[in-house]
């Protein structure tokens, strides 16, 4: 591709390519900045398109759209409130549904569309849904084709996607330039579907016509059924219980076997050594980041098999149907051997399903490693439908007003914790002491998740959870009187941190909130705390301007007649004016020192607790720190912040003791400055 020196610049400037990056950047490294640029904007893009929808759709007509996709699915109604379908509705709801001649997308395209990238504005119009077969998985990019027209897209691999070649993608590409990336709302189907799926996509020549024509996108309905239809056949014959085997197999070419086996992503390396090497057979992988250890990523494999290789010979050990797969995959050579065992070489424990392999990458240490494990369970815990709570997550029904089910969480959270105390049930795979803070229940930890009424909801929740529509349009309101006429630096100003609150509040009140029910507790929160999940990087700028836009903020809401806001939160917002930004500026020194205590000093760790330490005075071998138990520590601090940190400040993170006692961090901190501290209940030398 060339570009005339008079165009338009492709990296969407607006300027001539001459007069923009034609001197001396390549037309590759454009492309490169342009798919960066319409990446960086989509997030934002689709977070107020949620918006338009909530402000635009009554609970009533989602409702009766949710019958209306169930029904033509072929699902129950609770299973399209589920997770896992609940992306599906909303991009079909949003995407293909024809209101009075348009779909909720193009409504919202018409009304805020000139504001968007034009490269985006017509990617987001093209987002149908389709089938896609991976033909090649590299580390960054998968590369797809459409089974029936061969046409071939270049996808950008989030971490969460793992697929194999021959598998097949149902989902909807948004296209960034050269290379497209999936749109929320995806499924993975097997090898074995291709066939009946390419007879299915002949019988609808509906959906090639569907990128340009959302008139034609009546079939996605269809499609998902024939899928869920597809996905019954066989589920009612009664499976017979079988005996655990191991097989055994003479090969020559060890290495061509290793190639196999590192080359599909099934199989995963577990133990090797002088004499033997241990793999893991695992279809279903789950993961999960913790952006806090410097993006250490955890992975739990789901154990189908194991192979066992050694001198000459290669062993598999598993159930007969998940036996027949690896030796497939690795096109083993004749059986040799066939006999029943009791348990798995490798651990001396029987094979059953849920059994896991547990790494990451990099490498944790043991007990870092224990303690992201508990937290991965006690996480995925709160936001997975429970028996005991109506089939709702915990933290739905600790959002709710609902007196009936708020009385069963307590009593399923007492259950566990007696069960956690004698190490039995789903509560000893789980970290116990962050439940409560997270579910807003009673606790007695020192914990910022204290400061707010309720659970913070993220995602798409039910409307019974999430503020009403009018309040985001009051934000909506303020950032257009404010910057009415002024600077692009003002307008971006206004409109990155309302952004940020918009999206805090939609997600932490419920329907009946009104502004005159705000605590400074919740805007404390917001800063200190909820902001690092919705920004890439914080620093002193962020920190003036937060506090700036939102005290302007809060005393518009008072010319509105919401009440008093301002003075009661001011208070507050003075207190962080100095302590804010040196709290951002200060995470950044001590992230650097958590991440170098892992790697440095991962063999001396005798205990890990992540907690809330507050800092009570500074000695020659660094600062006396008190627990939420009121137990005094020697908290260990190398860097700068060592120095600049005062009394009365509570650092957050995860901490590891060392044989001599003394304390570490050990992942990315949250510094709170003493007004979080006086929030929380705490007593400090500090007078107010």
């Amino acid at each position: 591709m060339s570009v005339g020196r008079n165009e338009l610049c492709p990296c969407g400037s607006g300027k001539k390519y001459k007069k923009c990056c034609g001197v001396v950047t390549p037309i590759t490294e454009l492309r490169s900045r342009h798919e960066q640029k319409l990446q960086k904007e989509y997030a934002g893009w689709v977070e107020r398109l949620n918006h338009f929808v909530g402000g635009n759709v009554t609970s009533e007509a989602i409702t009766e759209a949710r019958s209306r996709f169930a029904e033509e699915v072929g699902l129950s109604e609770e299973s399209i409130m589920r997770p896992e379908w609940a992306a599906h509705f909303f991009n079909w709801y949003v995407l293909d549904v024809k209101t009075n001649g348009s779909t909720l997308l193009e409504n919202y395209v018409k009304q805020h569309g000139r504001r968007m990238e034009p490269d985006l504005r017509r990617a987001f119009a093209r987002l149908y849904l389709n089938v896609y077969e991976v033909i090649e998985v590299d580390r960054d990019v998968l590369t797809v084709q459409h089974p029936l027209s061969h046409e071939t897209h270049y996808l950008l691999r989030s971490s969460n996607l793992q697929v194999e070649v021959g598998q097949l993608i149902v989902g909807r590409l948004l296209n960034l330039g050269l290379r497209d990336m999936l749109f929320s709302g995806s499924i993975i189907l097997q090898p074995h579907i291709k066939q009946p799926m390419l007879e299915w996509l002949k019988q609808h020549p509906e959906v090639e016509e569907a990128a340009g024509d959302t008139g034609k996108r009546v079939y996605t309905t269809d499609l998902y059924r024939f899928i869920v239809g597809f996905g019954d056949e066989g589920q009612g014959e009664d499976k017979q219980v079988q005996s655990l085997l191991r097989r055994t197999y003479a090969v020559a070419d060890r290495a061509g076997l290793l190639a196999k086996m590192e080359a599909t992503r099934s199989f995963e390396l577990k133990r090797r050594d002088e004499t033997l090497e241990i793999w893991v057979y695992a279809t279903r992988k789950e993961e999960h980041l913790f952006p806090g250890l410097k993006g250490a990523l955890l992975e739990l494999y789901e154990v189908q098999a194991e192979v066992l290789m050694s001198d000459g010979m290669v062993a598999i050990e598993g159930y007969a149907a998940q036996l027949d797969e690896v030796a497939d995959l690795l096109q083993l050579p004749s059986l040799q051997s066939e006999e029943r065992i009791r348990v798995l070489s490798s651990t001396g424990s029987k094979l059953s399903k849920g059994t896991l392999f547990i790494t990451s990458q990099p490498t944790l240490p043991p007990k870092v490693l224990q303690w992201a494990v508990q937290t991965y369970f006690a996480e995925k815990w709160l936001v997975t439908p429970h028996e005991a709570l109506d089939e709702l997550a915990p933290v739905l029904v600790a959002a709710s007003d609902n007196q009936g089910l708020n009385e069963k969480l307590q009593a399923l959270m007492n259950q566990m914790e007696e069960d956690s105390k004698l190490g039995q049930g789903l509560a000893r795979f789980m970290r116990m002491d962050m439940l409560r803070p997270r579910l807003s229940l009673p606790n007695e930890n020192v914990h910022v998740n204290n400061l707010l009424n309720r659970p913070l909801i993220e995602g798409l929740p039910e409307s019974v959870y999430t503020v009403h529509p009018d309040r985001l349009t009051d934000i909506n309101r303020f950032v257009q009187e404010m910057t009415e006429g002024k600077s692009e630096a003002t307008v971006k100003k206004y409109d990155e941190v309302m952004t940020n609150f918009r999206s805090f509040v939609r997600g932490a009140f419920g329907p009946s909130f009104t502004w005159d029910q705000l605590r400074k507790e919740e805007v404390v929160y917001f800063l200190v705390h909820d902001i690092y999940s919705r920004t890439d990087a914080v620093s002193k700028t962020l920190a003036s301007n937060l506090l700036s836009v939102l005290t302007a903020f809060f005393k518009w809401l008072d010319k509105q007649g919401a009440g008093s806001l301002n003075a009661g939160i001011q208070p507050a917002l003075a207190e962080l004016k100095e302590t804010l930004p040196e709290a951002y500026r200060l995470r950044g020194s001590l992230e650097k020192e958590a991440s170098q205590n892992l790697i440095a000093n991962a063999s001396g760790i005798a205990r890990i607790s992540e907690e809330t330490l507050m800092l009570l005075e500074q000695d020659k071998n660094g600062w006396v720190a008190k627990r939420s138990d009121g137990e005094k520590v020697m908290l260990r601090i190398e860097s700068e912040a060592g120095q600049v940190l005062a009394s009365d400040w509570l650092i957050a993170g995860l901490f590891g003791q060392a044989e001599d006692g003394s304390w570490r961090l050990y992942s990315t901190p949250e510094l709170y400055p003493p007004v979080v501290a006086q929030l929380l209940g705490l007593p400090t030398s500090v007078l107010v």
